[in-house]
């Protein structure tokens, strides 16, 4: 390698001067140009005897000079004199090394080629037996859809009387269903006056009169006695309303000692309830 330290510091400080300007380190270059640290360090310092050979002088110095925004061919053509010829023996060895390396890649590139010119007809063989495949499954396919429609058409009597009995079987759930509506529906109290309320939420009621106490109570349902008579402490008398009953009357001889509930929702008596009274209850769907 020629040696004129003067230029070659003169094309380190440069390079330096290009780099600090774009605001780049020596890491940011070594990542980019992956030529390593102390090879760039040695370039700035215009210290070139530290590369690794004639041959990469010029080839370090235009990639460095690229990555800081500096025309590399520009600054080699620059400074030709001072830099390494690149026709020395070294630089011949690398061509020649160059050389050899692309007949290699060349002759693996064909016989690659070859490779796959003898893999095409075996490709071609699988290709051809899974179209006849495919066409001997489309065949059994179409024959076992012709059998299913056949045997379809065959039971069609049978499901037309199949589908008029589950549709009386349906219509008979659906009345089911209905009637446990009615049934499921939650009975509303809601008071009028103290003596008073009306009733909703169900076609048939039930009444209960439930004993806390000594008490004496009747029931009236349309103006029919269902039920009067006295009861102890713990004692129950559920009480069956006829349909479409609109009115009942309870009377009660102690209402601190009985309760009375309608589909099982307690009555809640109003404060101003006596102790002795009547209670009208109004029913309403």
């Amino acid at each position: 390698m020629q040696n004129n330290n003067g230029k070659q510091v003169e094309i380190g400080k440069s390079l330096h001067e290009a780099r600090v300007a774009k605001g780049m380190s020596i890491d940011d270059i070594q990542k980019i140009t992956k030529i390593q640290k102390h090879y760039l360090e040695a370039i700035e310092q215009g210290n070139f005897a530290e590369l690794p050979g004639d041959f990469y002088v010029r080839a370090f110095i235009k990639q460095f000079a690229d990555t800081v925004g500096v025309n590399g061919i520009e600054l080699l053509n620059e400074h030709d004199d001072s830099l390494p010829d690149t026709q020395s023996e070294e630089y011949a060895d690398e061509v020649s090394k160059d050389d050899v390396n692309s007949r290699v890649a060349s002759r693996s590139r064909e016989h690659r080629k070859d490779s796959f010119r003898k893999v095409i007809p075996t490709i071609g063989i699988i290709v051809a037996i899974l179209v006849v495949v495919c066409g001997i499954w489309a065949v059994v396919v179409h024959t076992n859809s012709s059998s299913q429609t056949s045997i379809s058409s065959s039971s069609v009597s049978v499901t037309g009387s199949s589908e008029s009995s589950s549709s009386s079987s349906s219509k008979a759930d659906d009345k089911k269903k209905e009637d446990k509506k009615s049934t499921d529906k939650k009975t509303t109290i809601k008071e009028v006056s103290a003596t008073k309320y009306n009733v909703t939420g169900q076609k048939e009621n039930t009444v209960t009169l439930k004993a806390t106490g000594r008490a004496w109570s009747s029931i009236m349902a349309d103006n029919k006695t269902l039920f009067q008579g006295s009861q102890n402490s713990g004692d129950k008398k559920d009480v069956k309303l006829p349909a479409d009953t609109k009115s009942v009357n309870i009377s009660l001889g102690n209402t601190q000692g009985a309760k009375i509930l309608v589909n099982g929702t307690e009555l809640k008596y109003d404060k101003n309830t006596p102790l002795t009274t009547q209670i009208t209850l109004e029913f309403s769907k």
